[in-house]
C-alpha cells in the first residue's frame, strides 16, 4: 500500500527580529562605501536609530531592482517594517562611525549622513529581506542603497549584496 504525503507549506518569511541593527550591516555597508570610495578615511556620521526611509520614491526604486512578480498586498506590510526604530550598534564595527542622536541632524548637515531604515522582507524578493540605506551631504543628492539579506534557514540572516538604488 502506497502511502501519499501532501506537502507541508513553508512558512512565511519573517522580518528580522532583532533588538538592534548588528555591526555586521555596518561593515557590509561600509565595504560597499569604500568601493564607491565615499568612506576614505575619517569616520562617518551615522543616525543612530533606524529611520522611516520607506516611501513611494525608494520603494519604486526597489522595484525596478527587483527580476520578480511583485506582491503588492506584501508593499504595506514591508512598509511598515522598514520605517520601525531600532538602535544601531556601530561598537565593533570594522568601519569608524560616529553615531548621533536623529534630533541631532541640523547639527551635522555640513557633513556626510548616513541614515538605514530597520529590515524587512522585501516584497519584490520574498525569499529575501533587506535595509535601506541612505548617504546624503545636508539632506540633499542622496545615494540609496539596498542592503539585501539572506535567511540562514535557522532564523538567522547574512548580508548579501549592497546595491545602489539612486545615486
Amino acid at each position: 500500500m502506497l502511502a501519499c504525503a501532501t506537502p507541508q507549506p513553508k512558512p512565511q518569511l519573517t522580518a528580522p527580529d532583532w533588538p538592534s541593527v548588528p555591526p555586521g550591516i555596518l561593515d557590509a555597508f561600509c565595504a560597499r562605501l569604500q568601493m564607491d570610495a565615499i568612506a576614505t578615511g575619517s569616520p562617518l556620521a551615522l543616525v543612530s536609530t533606524t529611520r522611516p526611509l520607506a516611501n513611494p520614491q525608494s520603494m519604486g526604486a526597489l522595484a525596478r531592482l527587483s527580476r520578480g512578480r511583485v506582491k503588492t498586498n506584501r508593499v504595506p506590510m514591508s512598509t511598515e517594517e522598514l520605517n520601525r526604530s531600532l538602535p544601531i550598534i556601530s561598537e565593533g564595527s570594522v568601519c569608524g562611525w560616529r553615531a548621533f542622536a536623529a534630533s541631532q541632524l541640523d547639527a551635522h548637515r555640513d557633513e556626510m549622513v548616513v541614515e538605514l531604515s530597520a529590515p524587512a522582507i522585501s516584497p519584490f524578493e520574498p525569499k529575501t529581506g533587506g535595509m535601506f540605506a541612505r548617504v546624503a551631504v545636508g539632506g540633499e543628492g542622496a545615494s540609496w542603497y539596498w542592503i539585501t539579506l539572506i535567511p540562514t534557514g535557522g532564523g538567522g540572516w547574512v548580508v548579501g549584496p549592497v546595491f545602489v538604488l539612486v545615486q
